[in-house]
């Protein structure tokens, strides 16, 4: 997973200081990929950019930030021998100071979280009063060092906005498993339900719980593009979620938990209320990992465990295959 803005912003109005640890370039093969991130807090760590003695030594790096102040660094790995890895590429790491004075340029990086656009993180390196600014200027893709004329590097590192994001309706035991298989995926999970008291405590970061009385009212609010899974303690509520999700053409998939009588069921009952024939086909249920039994059908298994990877593979794959890599602008690289 990445930190999302919401959570650095967090982090920096506490003002319990951390360091933000972004992968910014890789060359060759390397454990993740650009824009993963992790946070280092004094006494432990959020997210993770790939782990191995890659991710020990920039613990160890944002540790020293910590105690000496430094605000900004920028570190080039080699993955050889010398750190116990045989992927053979070479990675470069930014690292940023997150506390109170960074709270600006935060609260204009916040709402990429919900929108579609890329910034360029503009921070001077090597003093130790640098600000941190947020342009919306497109420049060559992947991280970018200078030197202006007063002699101070200058890193400047993309951001994009508009992130993969799945929400998820009904916090039961299958919820709970399958927002606990989404959270290790970089996306942004949001987790709806309108009883109290459903939501664990000590979710990571990318995942939002959203307490409703009315979990259909909150399908408007849901970002474009969004991926869905209906999965509640109630088959009404489920499918008057169904109902307002189909309205919507903007959405990616909309998925609802059952068997394949359940999905008869349901389509025939949309088909009464006057849900056009196109919108029920969008309706993706059973759920989970493509058909392997006898004749194409869905094998069911009923472990939340089981039925969380099965899902989190078919949305894993499903996006990887919608989602190719953009195109950087011209005169990308380095």
């Amino acid at each position: 997973m990445s930190i999302p803005g919401s959570r650095l912003l967090e982090t920096a109005r506490a003002d319990a200081p951390a360091v933000w640890v972004r992968v910014e370039h890789v060359q060759g093969s390397a454990p993740r990929e650009p824009g993963a991130s992790m946070l280092v807090h004094a006494s432990g760590e959020e997210g993770t950019i790939g782990g191995g003695h890659l991710e020990l030594k920039a613990i160890a790096q944002a540790r020293r930030m910590l105690a000496s102040g430094e605000r900004a660094a920028v570190t080039d790995f080699v993955l050889g021998p010398s750190l116990g890895q045989c992927c053979g590429g070479a990675v470069e790491l930014t690292l940023r100071r997150i506390d109170a004075r960074e709270t600006p340029w935060l609260e204009a990086l916040v709402p990429l979280d919900r929108e579609a656009g890329t910034v360029w993180l503009d921070t001077r390196v090597g003093a130790v009063d640098a600000p941190h600014t947020v342009a919306s200027v497109v420049r060559p893709a992947g991280a970018a060092l200078r030197r202006p004329a007063h002699g101070v590097l200058r890193l400047v590192s993309r951001v994009d906005g508009a992130p993969w994001n799945v929400w998820v309706f009904g916090a039961g035991h299958v919820g709970e498993a399958v927002v606990r298989v989404l959270a290790t995926l970089p996306l942004r999970a949001t987790w709806v339900d309108p009883r109290e008291d459903r939501f664990p405590a000590g979710l990571p970061a990318n995942v939002t719980v959203l307490e409703s009385d009315s979990p259909a009212h909150e399908v408007a609010a849901i970002p474009p593009g969004a991926d869905v899974l209906v999965m509640t303690h109630s088959h009404g509520l489920d499918f008057e979620l169904c109902v307002a999700l189909l309205a919507r053409e903007d959405l990616g998939l909309v998925g609802l938990i059952g068997s394949e009588t359940k999905a008869a069921s349901f389509r025939g009952r949309l088909a009464r209320r006057g849900v056009a024939p196109r919108a029920i086909a969008r309706l993706q249920c059973p759920i989970g990992a493509p058909p392997r039994g006898p004749g194409g059908r869905h094998v069911l298994d009923r472990h939340p465990g089981a039925i969380a990877v099965a899902v989190g593979f078919d949305l894993w794959e499903r996006h990887r295959v919608a989602a190719p890599a953009a195109a950087a602008p011209d005169g990308a690289g380095r």
